[in-house]
Formats: C-alpha cells, structure tokens, sequence
C-alpha cells in the first residue's frame, strides 16, 4: 500500500487557463501513469503503448483550443500536479476542429499502422459515438459536461483526489442544471464513478485483434 500523503489543505483543483508546454507535459506524464497496465489502452494502442504518449499529448493539447484541463495539486510547483482531467463543457466537443485536430492528433492518426488506423476511424470512433447517440440522442454529450480523460498518480489514488477533481465539475453542473457525461471501461472506474452519483446509460463490446473490451456510457443529471 502507498505511503504517499497529501499536505494538509491539499490537494487543490483548478483549470489550467492558457497551460505551457511544460504543464501539457505534466499532464501527459499523469495520464501515461494513471493509465499504465490498462487492457483497454492496450486496444486503443494496437498493443505498442510507446503510441500511448502521443495519443494523451494530443487530447490534452486539444483540450488546451477547445475545451478544458483541471489539475489537482500538491503544491506550488509543477511536479505537486499529481490529478488531471480533460473535460468538454456544454457547447464543445472533443475534436471537432482542425485547430484541435491539428494540435498532435492528425499526427498521431498518421503515425498508426493502416490496420489500427482503420480500426479507430472505422469502427472504434462511430461505435463511441453510437454509445451515447442510441439512448439519449445526438446531442447529448454536446449540451452535457464531458469527462474525455481523467487520471491521478498510481501513489496517489484512493486519497479522494479523484473525488475532488469530480466536484470541481459536478457543482458547476448541477448549478447550471447540467448532466455530466462519461465513457469507462473497468469494473473499478464503474464503482467509483457510481460512488460519484453516476449512473451506467448503454454499454457496447468492442473487438480487435489487439483484444476485446467494454465500453460503458455513464452520466449524473
């Protein structure tokens, strides 16, 4: 078990309003570690997880033009950041610009093998969007707050980081009478999302010669 603590009045959550390269490093850096061992990234990665990097730079970059990044800390300084989420609030969406796109994700498309870059544009990305768009319509996650990525050092979690990074968004949410919505794929991100008040809406498998996975769909309204 870790002995990691967090310093009293600690941790802190905050949006990172216009964040540097290092900042989008950090986070990056987070989300390769929270995610590190997971079967589905393993998927997503067609089972080369050196891809893994490119793929969270890109979203959080992404995040950075048209969305937003919250981060937890410790601290002061850069490395006391050891919780961050990619979130679309209502109006946005993940990628829905080239602006985005072009901040490391068309270059991590190119950088997939044709066989694993057919499976994301062809098959993984329309079953996602499926996932939401089949029960509650098209523009759900549109009018919705989106959690996109979220993920806390591996010494860090079940410190209830994770809790407070949820609040941050959740009492904006209920205070703008909005639903937050989300895709996981463990049993475990289902018990704590549920412990967050989350209820499962659809759930889909996905195939791949790299594996077989569940996605779920969850929200809070």
């Amino acid at each position: 078990m870790s002995t990691t603590t967090v310093p009293t009045g600690y941790p802190v959550v905050h949006r990172l309003e216009t964040p540097s390269d290092e900042e989008i490093e950090r986070v990056t850096e987070i989300l390769v570690a929270a995610f590190d061992g997971d079967p589905f990234t393993n998927i997503l990665m067609g089972g080369d997880l050196s891809l893994a990097p490119h793929q969270l730079r890109a979203n959080a970059r992404a995040a950075a033009v048209g969305g937003e990044i919250h981060v937890a800390c410790i601290g002061d300084q850069l490395e006391d950041i050891v919780g961050a989420a990619i979130w679309y609030p209502p109006g946005t969406s993940g990628m829905a610009s080239e602006d985005q796109r072009a901040q490391g994700w068309n270059q991590f498309i190119a950088m997939l093998s044709d066989e694993l870059r057919r499976w994301w544009m062809d098959y993984f990305i329309p079953s996602i969007k499926r996932l939401s768009a089949e029960p509650l319509g098209d523009d759900y996650l549109l009018n919705s707050w989106h959690l996109h990525i979220f993920g806390v050092l591996p010494q860090y979690q079940g410190k209830g980081i994770g809790k407070k990074m949820f609040k941050f968004v959740d009492d904006k949410a209920q205070k703008d009478n909005r639903a937050i919505a989300l895709e996981t794929t463990t049993e475990l991100d289902l018990l704590i999302y549920s412990r967050f008040g989350c209820k499962v809406r659809n759930e889909i498998d996905l195939h791949s010669k790299w594996g077989d996975g569940k996605v779920y769909l969850m929200t809070k309204e």
